[in-house]
């Protein structure tokens, strides 16, 4: 295990009214916290009690490596989710709730993470699925089980390739939308 050198955490306000009786172990089983990183490959998954080996590719490096450390949930009286990432760099994030509103503390061996670190993303990315269970409407039901069942099972390019086509296809319905209603006006 890497030594690591307690730095000032840093911490933000994800702006998230959040239930009382709020367990996040029931949102993220397996390796599904891993799988929201935006730009990670995952090979092989393992999990005992809190702590998790992965093999993982990051999709913008194309680099190979292996990850390690721990998922806590519910670790102290405000504590939400602890995770603790001993390799490739030691990094603790801590989803705590104050207020029953989520913050977030980000810690680093480095120092300060820097405001391109692909780490905020994945940050960003928790809290986005933490509110698709938060909120309650019928359109956040419906982006529930598309993340569950489709965009989770992908790699971060088919993520991207999906992204670009569904794109592509809002525009095309714009256009067909445009030149029915020009019709309409202008020729009948």
């Amino acid at each position: 295990m890497t030594v690591f050198t307690p730095t000032i955490p840093q911490e933000v306000d994800l702006g998230l009214q959040l239930p009382t009786n709020l367990d996040l172990q029931l949102f993220f089983p397996h390796d599904r916290l891993l799988r929201l990183h935006p730009n990670w490959f995952i090979f092989d998954f393992h999990q005992d009690g809190t702590d998790f080996s992965a093999n993982l590719k990051d999709y913008v490096t194309e680099e190979e490596f292996s990850a390690s450390g721990q998922f806590v949930y519910n670790g102290a009286e405000d504590e939400l989710l602890s995770v603790q990432l001993f390799k490739p760099a030691y990094v603790t994030i801590v989803f705590v709730r104050y207020n029953n509103r989520l913050h977030v503390r980000v810690s680093s061996a480095a120092g300060m993470i820097d405001a391109s670190d692909p780490l905020l993303l994945w940050i960003r990315a928790i809290k986005e699925y933490i509110r698709l269970y938060v909120k309650r409407t019928p359109l956040t039901l419906f982006f529930r089980l598309l993340m569950n069942r489709m965009m989770l099972q992908m790699d971060p390019s088919q993520r991207k390739i999906c992204l670009m086509i569904a794109k592509i296809t809002a525009v095309e319905l714009l256009v067909i939308v445009l030149l029915v209603v020009g019709y309409v006006f202008f020729v009948l």
